[in-house]
Parts: structure tokens; sequence; C-alpha cells
């Protein structure tokens, strides 16, 4: 049996600037990532660094860097993101999770 074609099990990687601090960007994405069906495995607040295992069986990798106005969030998923929830957690950082 052949694997998954090379388009499901590419890396993406998704960029964002936001005004918050990364300790808060962490928490947020932990919400988000929960919504999701998503099973956090570590979460290091002090290296600023969340990876999680999505429903669908992805890895997503999350960084938040400290910069002068907020943080840079890097997000990094392998393989396929079926429910798009990098997509929706890279929207509610950048719009700051407001209803």
């Amino acid at each position: 049996m052949r694997g998954l074609p090379g388009w499901l099990c590419r890396r993406r990687v998704r960029r964002v600037s936001v005004t918050t601090a990364p300790a808060d960007v962490l928490l947020q994405s932990v919400a988000v990532l929960r919504h999701f069906g998503a099973r956090v495995v570590r979460c290091d607040v002090e290296d600023g660094t969340l990876e999680a295992r999505l429903a669908a069986g992805a890895r997503l990798r999350l960084s938040a860097i400290e910069e002068a106005t907020g943080s840079r969030v890097t997000m990094e998923t392998d393989g396929a993101d079926w429910h798009g929830v990098a997509r929706a957690l890279e929207s509610e950082l950048a719009r700051g999770g407001t209803a």
C-alpha cells in the first residue's frame, strides 16, 4: 500500500503578528484548539511553545516570540488539517479572540 499523496502530508507554516503577550497567545491557543477537539500534548509558557495533535491526526506546533508591539506567532502543521483548525486559530489570534 502506498503512502498518502504528498500534498496531504506536506508541512504548512502560518505566521501572524498579534498585540498580546506570548503567554496570552498560548492560553488563547489552548482554548481554541480544545474547542476543535485537539489534544494539547505540550505547552511551555517559558519557551512560548505549544504542540497539539489535531482530531484528524495532524500535528500542530506553535511558537510565540515576544516583540516590541506584541508577539510573532508561527504555526506549523504536519499532515492534513481537514477541519481548518490552523486557519481558525490564526484568525482568532489575529482578531484577539473577541466575538
